[in-house]
């Protein structure tokens, strides 16, 4: 009887069984080589080069190398949580996944105690491993309220900052938008930035867009951008006349009604206003006013404004970001970045990345950095789970079994069918030989008969051998086509075993990422495997968006391979080349 291995069973403890497991995965070959093979694929996984930073490359290659023979000697790694070497295996790559270089003390601090703890590791001396890990620990957990401080403080005095900047945004948004590339007075221009735009700073700080003061100006600089491009027409018609001698009274009652508002610094404010009111006044009069294009009020440094226009499914992949999420940044030159989302704040629409020590990163507006996200230069930093990465390798050793059980199988299956064709050429051989017997008999009977027979009989006889010889030959013919049968039936049970397999180690070895070609409604859709419940056999698969296209369990991927609904790709990115100059801009603000 087939054993049946369970994969819970041994991450829980039973090492008896993961024992069992290796024996019947490596039969015939010894076991202890598949011991090595195993444990060399585990370390080589969860210490991939491109999961860390560069500057850890040769101690954790080093680690690697270590780990290997250590772990293919023991067997509890895989089955305690609570092992030295698992568990300091685990800290490491907890630590080291989101660590990368910076021109700082505390980062080269950390460093120099992950060298320390890795050297203690390759040793392999357990009981001072326990004692390593504990300090290294207490020293990180200092670190990190250290780092919880500095970025408590950190996002205080950023989301003042943003707040300061939105409004200033606001502001300039406002003046622009009614002003900017228009024809206003020169003496008053100034006046605009160093005046109005102080007070409606002030107004929006004191009580929002619902004070007073800022729904006032939102009336009146529409208005005043209308009117001084029509006064600075060349020929104005009766119609632009009256339009003024409308519409420069109501203004002029509407900024002395202003100067009753509270301000900041009303004496400045009044006399700007007086100053504007007698160029409408001038305007009146039909005097001529000196007026120059209003340049564009610039917006404070560190301000995006990249127009930049998302779908509502990217801007869902943001918002489900939390905080204290890891995310992976390509710089600008090719450097990773890891941070830390340390705030997300939807008042100001605005996103704070700090370090593993608390410092300051970037920041990003939630529709930039969904930009980020859609063109690759951002993603978020899985966390390496070694236990994830165990029940994965226990699987592979499962099927690694189940495959060369079906193989057998399938050889057994073949030997039998072999046999079977082999009895039945035998019977169809003994059958033709007594048909063959018989009808030599009767051709011995026919000759005596012609012998005495008169010479009229002859051609009696002549017909009765050829009779005779057709049906030899159909006998041997249908002989021919039935063996012919069997064996074409042998062997495509045979081909339909081997297709199986091959499909059971296609899927066995897909990776999450892997891209496919799925026939869906008799339409090829291109996608990538997002996720692998290895305890159901669940696989799911998503678009370059992130949607799910489609859930199958591991019998239909295996099912779909041998319909041909189902064709492995190669992985490769693309990029939109609208998108070439939008991600330049995004990568120069990285630090």
């Amino acid at each position: 009887m087939q054993p049946n291995f369970s994969i819970q069973n041994i991450l829980q403890g039973n090492v008896a069984e993961l024992e069992q497991l290796l024996r019947s995965a490596a039969a015939p070959s010894p076991v202890a080589s598949l011991r090595t093979t195993t444990a060399e694929k585990l370390c080589s996984f969860v210490l991939k080069g491109d999961q860390f930073d560069l500057e850890l490359s040769h101690q954790l290659i080093a680690l690697q190398h270590a780990l290997s023979p250590q772990i293919a000697q023991d067997d509890a790694f895989y089955c305690n949580p609570d092992h030295p070497l698992r568990s300091a295996l685990q800290l490491i790559l907890s630590r080291a996944n989101i660590w990368y270089a910076r021109d700082s003390k505390i980062s080269q601090q950390f460093l120099e105690k992950l060298s320390e703890f890795i050297q203690v590791c390759v040793r392999g001396d357990l009981h001072n491993l326990r004692t390593a890990q504990q300090e290294f620990q207490r020293w990180l957990d200092s670190e990190d309220k250290r780092a919880a401080m500095l970025e408590t403080r950190l996002c205080e005095t950023e989301v003042n900052h943003f707040k300061m900047m939105s409004a200033e945004a606001r502001v300039l948004d406002l003046i622009n938008a009614s002003l900017a590339f228009k024809l206003f007075p020169q003496d008053l221009s100034a006046g605009i930035a160093n005046v109005l735009k102080s007070e409606l700073l002030h107004s929006y700080f004191t009580a929002g867009s619902e004070n007073p003061f800022w729904k006032k100006w939102q009336r009146l600089l529409p208005m005043l951008g209308k009117v001084f491009v029509t006064i600075n027409l060349q020929e104005r018609s009766e119609e632009d006349e009256q339009s003024l001698y409308r519409t420069i009274p109501a203004l002029l009652n509407e900024l002395e009604t202003s100067l009753t508002l509270p301000t900041s610094n009303p004496d400045t404010y009044r006399q700007w206003v007086e100053g504007l009111s007698e160029q409408l006044m001038l305007a009146i009069k039909k005097q001529s006013i000196q007026c120059e294009a209003f340049v564009a009020l610039s917006y404070p440094e560190g301000h995006n404004n990249l127009n930049t226009r998302v779908t509502s499914d990217l801007l869902q992949q943001t918002h489900n970001l939390v905080e204290g999420d890891w995310i992976l940044f390509s710089g600008e030159h090719g450097q990773m970045i890891r941070c830390k989302l340390a705030m997300k704040s939807t008042e100001i629409d605005q996103l704070l990345f700090v370090d593993h020590t608390g410092r300051k990163v970037m920041n990003k507006s939630v529709k930039d950095f969904a930009v980020c996200l859609s063109t690759g230069i951002a993603k978020k930093l899985a966390p390496i789970s070694i236990e994830e990465t165990i029940a994965k390798i226990l699987q592979a050793l499962v099927d690694l079994f189940q495959h060369k059980q079906t193989q057998l199988q399938a050889q057994e299956q073949a030997r039998q069918a072999k046999e079977l064709a082999d009895a039945e050429l035998q019977r169809q051989a003994e059958e033709k030989r007594k048909q063959e017997i018989e009808a030599e008999t009767k051709r011995q009977i026919v000759a005596k008969l012609a012998e005495r027979q008169a010479a009229a009989q002859k051609a009696l006889a002549e017909a009765a051998a050829l009779a005779e010889e057709r049906a030899r030959r159909a006998a041997e013919l249908k002989l021919e086509q039935e063996r012919v049968r069997l064996q074409l039936e042998a062997e495509q049970a045979a081909e339909h075993l081997q297709r199986v397999q091959l499909a059971n180690i296609n899927i066995s070895s897909l990776n999450l990422g892997a891209r496919v070609e799925l026939i869906i409604n008799n339409e090829p859709v291109r996608c990538k495997l997002a996720v692998i419940i290895a305890a159901s056999g669940k696989y799911i698969f998503v678009d370059n968006l992130g949607r799910k296209v489609a859930e199958l369990q591991r019998e239909h991927l295996v099912q779909a391979i041998l319909d041909n609904q189902l064709s492995l790709l190669n992985n490769g990115d693309s990029f939109d080349d609208q998108l070439v100059k939008v991600i330049r801009g995004l990568r120069k603000d990285i630090s």
